[in-house]
């Protein structure tokens, strides 16, 4: 009963997320289609053939993470893991700051920076708007929508597809360290490094997974 529970539990949890996202993409391209008619993306609707292959694979990884989560693999409490008190704070923020967006995009402004953004000495590739991004990497405000705007990004899965790291760094660690068990592993004190971490949202996970490990998270963004 327990894991039926969870299961019925974490497939409601992570529906919700995903009816969200996809509400607020629909809402979203209404508006900018009202406000901006003139505004042409230049995009292709896909097939159904693609559209079925994504939800099987969506599907998939949501099966994964649930199993992982029972297996013990990583605490199950983490498959419920969402920020709430960000996204009430947040989520305002980015409908408030989609109107910048859409005018960047009319003007293709992609690596339009605020002057007081120190951009000196940041690579060419880093110095841009990605995903349409407000500041790009480089700033507070984008740093404290960042998590929020990848999970509207991916649908509701990206916390799922982040935590597919966690089973094979795991179980890398098992044979590691001499083939101990599973369990025996978050004992030790192993050295984990995260290149590129951004705002640190999948060490949180491997804190989580790995409760004696030293973690260390490299990236470019002070603000991140």
């Amino acid at each position: 009963m327990p894991d039926t529970i969870t299961k019925l539990t974490y497939q409601t949890f992570q529906q919700s997320k995903i009816y969200f996202a996809l509400a607020h993409k629909k809402i979203s391209t209404q508006l900018r289609k009202f406000i901006y008619p003139n505004l042409k993306l230049n995009t292709k609707p896909l097939s159904a053939e693609i559209l079925q292959k994504m939800q099987q694979r969506i599907d998939e990884i949501l099966e994964k993470d649930l199993a992982d989560g029972e297996k013990g693999i990583y605490p199950v409490n983490i498959i419920f893991d969402n920020p709430w008190a960000d996204f009430l704070s947040y989520y305002p923020n980015i409908w408030l700051d989609i109107p910048s967006v859409w005018e960047r995009i009319r003007q293709k402004k992609y690596q339009e920076f605020p002057q007081e953004i120190d951009t000196e000495d940041y690579p060419n590739y880093y110095l841009q708007n990605f995903h349409y991004q407000t500041d790009g990497y480089l700033s507070e405000m984008s740093a404290n929508l960042y998590d929020l705007q990848v999970e509207l990004l991916f649908n509701g899965t990206a916390d799922a597809m982040r935590r597919r790291i966690l089973p094979p760094l795991k179980i890398g660690l098992e044979k590691l360290f001499s083939g101990q068990n599973l369990e025996a592993i978050a004992t030790q004190k192993p050295r984990v490094l995260d290149i590129a971490c951004g705002t640190g949202r999948i060490l949180k996970f491997i804190r989580a997974t790995l409760p004696k490990a030293s973690l260390y998270g490299l990236g470019l963004s002070p603000d991140y």
